[in-house]
């Protein structure tokens, strides 16, 4: 792993990767890619700004990495913006470095939100996106790319990274769409929701140079919290027991209300649990930091968890506990009002 090729290197995720990388021993240069200049934080660090997108990009990638054995493609536009063209130039030039290790950031929206979801969902299950949200289809699309270079390319240790919705981040599009401090619930009550921080994602990333994993790995803190709970800990509207009917007819209409700001497709995935199992890359040595409760409280204060004063964490758990007995009442009170 002596020098590693980053693309995206600018973004939230990119930084962290990037510099986590660049604190390890074994790894003597780190190639920062992006189409801005990345700002110099570690002698290892290498920034190279160029569009990958355009013609001869590839080539102009495979000469900047020909000293590299590992390639981190992490570069991804949220509106969907030639994803596809910079993944492709992105394969070709490691056609040309011939790489030890490959590594794509794919995402769990790749598996859908449907309302016949196992909870969780593993790596075996189907990747099924929902067609509206084109976020999820263009990440899968990008996946078969890479399996078919795989394929194609034995020699190369490919790893996909799915990561569950993830918090602590301005550029990440998905919790933004579907945060629950703004999202009026959908679901149906005790639907599981999950976020994953960041750092933890960064260090996901970096455990996957280090161990050469490859395949495909989910990447999640937790088996994910009630979605009442997680509404509680972000900031979000309370949750009022009523009946089946008025819910959802409530619900619908502040969800007319508040999709102005979401992008197209995104009510499903608010809708149905998509929370997946983390298991397979947790066997392989990789520990998150927090679950999903602490990073929707992390990324809201930028507040480091073991860092917070003893009165907020004790806080923020009787929050969560609250959020989870009155939950469990609202529950239990709905079985009620069915058998009388």
């Amino acid at each position: 792993m002596s020098t590693v090729l980053v693309t995206g290197a600018a973004g939230s995720l990119g930084r962290r990767v990037t510099s986590c990388l660049a604190a390890r021993p074994a790894v003597e240069r780190v190639l920062a890619v992006d189409m801005v200049p990345m700002p110099a934080t570690a002698p290892k660090i290498e920034s190279h700004a160029f569009d990958l997108s355009l013609p001869g990009a590839h080539d102009e990638l495979a000469a900047l990495g020909k000293r590299a054995s590992t390639v981190v493609h992490l570069a991804w536009q949220p509106e969907g913006r030639d994803n596809l063209t910079v993944l492709r130039h992105v394969l070709d030039a490691a056609e040309a470095i011939e790489p030890a290790h490959f590594v794509h950031l794919s995402s769990a929206t790749v598996y859908g939100a449907w309302p016949d979801n196992p909870v969780p969902l593993t790596e075996e299950a189907a990747a099924r996106p929902n067609p509206g949200l084109a976020y999820a289809v263009e990440k899968r699309a990008a996946e078969v790319f890479i399996e078919r270079w795989g394929h194609d390319h034995p020699e190369v240790t490919v790893a996909l990274l799915r990561p569950a919705c993830t918090v602590g981040s301005v550029d990440q599009p998905l919790y933004q769409a579907l945060g629950a401090a703004k999202r009026p619930l959908l679901g149906a009550e005790g639907r599981m929701v999950q976020y994953l921080h960041v750092d933890d994602l960064a260090t996901a990333v970096v455990h996957t140079l280090e161990q050469g994993l490859s395949g495909t790995y989910n990447v999640a803190p937790d088996s994910g919290v009630r979605e009442e709970v997680a509404g509680a800990l972000a900031g979000g509207p309370g949750m009022i027991p009523l009946p089946g009917v008025v819910r959802e007819a409530v619900a619908t209409w502040r969800w007319r209300l508040w999709r102005r700001g979401a992008p197209p497709g995104t009510r499903p995935y608010a809708e149905h649990s998509w929370v997946i199992a983390g298991d397979k890359l947790r066997l392989t040595g990789w520990r998150p930091e927090y679950n999903s409760e602490q990073a929707l409280v992390v990324s809201d204060g930028r507040d480091h968890w073991d860092d917070m004063p003893q009165g907020r964490r004790v806080s923020v758990t009787l929050a969560a506990a609250a959020a989870t007995v009155l939950a469990a009442g609202a529950g239990s009170a709905a079985l009620w009002r069915r058998k009388h």
